[in-house]
């Protein structure tokens, strides 16, 4: 199997906050897809940086310090950039690959990653979201890459080639990501290891491209988020989790995310909770169930 690794830059870092599961994310590629696909979909692309704000050494301490509590291991930080009335984006210095924090003004870790050669730490609101290793695909049970497939073929999508697989843990739970590439996009399909069935799905090429189009793109996406209303994000939800994961999210209440501003929550006292990333249309191009 290839290596693969991410690279993530600082807006796409703000857009992952709250969205530590598969949709995020960062997800596992080649270090060229990933760096277009993240690219294309950051969420606060209008987001004003200064970079000369720079950090306390109180804050480069506590998040230090909780890296440290996290991981069993010392980590250092860069100067980090400052993100306007937020924090810092911090990359961390000495890791095989590249891994970085968002960090909010008082020094707690609201998201990010470090990536070592054989795991990967994703980190949550001061806690360990989940780790993620890589697999060989001999490991990979036929019946979860046919679960896989049969989803990707509902995905209104180019065919894809399956490129490679990873194994998380996310609480009790092991999920097995699967990843299918073409020539530009990347679309990663979870599965649940112990079921068979598919519990996540993030579909980048059907999210928003305003990439390199200049201010007045992000903006127009910014006012077409911002106008989806939770009723619509209910109707395309419903159908896209019937759909993709055949769970019936009827009677979910629909919570509106304001940061990132494409996040919506699907939540029923008893049911699974579902989180979804949706585009301009409302509909999401990413879903997956939370397992805590």
């Amino acid at each position: 199997m290839k290596p693969m690794y991410k690279v993530i830059n600082s807006i796409a870092l703000a857009g992952m906050i709250g969205t530590m599961s598969i949709a995020s994310y960062p997800t596992p590629a080649s270090a060229a897809k990933t760096k277009a696909e993240v690219s294309t979909t950051a969420d606060t692309a209008s987001t004003k940086s200064n970079k000369n704000t720079k950090a306390s050494a109180a804050v480069v301490k506590k998040v230090e310090q909780t890296l440290k509590k996290l991981t069993k291991k010392a980590y250092k930080l860069d100067k980090g950039s400052y993100i306007d009335d937020y924090g810092w984006d911090f990359n961390i210095l000495g890791t095989p690959f590249p891994s970085q924090l968002l960090v909010d003004l008082k020094g707690n870790i609201q998201s990010g990653h470090i990536q070592e050669e054989h795991i990967t730490f994703y980190i949550e609101n001061n806690k360990i979201s989940y780790t993620q290793q890589n697999i060989d695909m001999n490991d990979v049970a036929e019946q979860d890459i046919q679960a896989a497939e049969e989803v990707f073929s509902k995905l209104d999508l180019p065919s894809g080639e399956l490129d490679g697989a990873v194994l998380q843990h996310k609480g009790k739970k092991q999920i097995i990501e699967l990843m299918y590439t073409n020539d530009k996009y990347g679309t990663w399909i979870g599965v649940d290891k112990a079921t068979h069935k598919v519990v996540a799905v993030n579909a980048r090429a059907l999210a928003d491209d305003y990439f390199n189009k200049g201010q007045e793109a992000v903006d127009e996406y910014h006012k077409k988020i911002k106008a989806i209303t939770a009723r619509q994000l209910q109707d395309s939800g419903v159908a896209q989790a019937e759909l993709l994961f055949g769970i019936d999210l009827n009677g979910h209440m629909v919570e509106k995310k304001a940061f990132p501003s494409d996040r919506a929550l699907f939540t029923k006292k008893g049911a699974p909770t579902v989180e979804g990333r949706f585009n301009s249309d409302g509909s999401f191009y990413s879903m997956h169930i939370v397992y805590k």
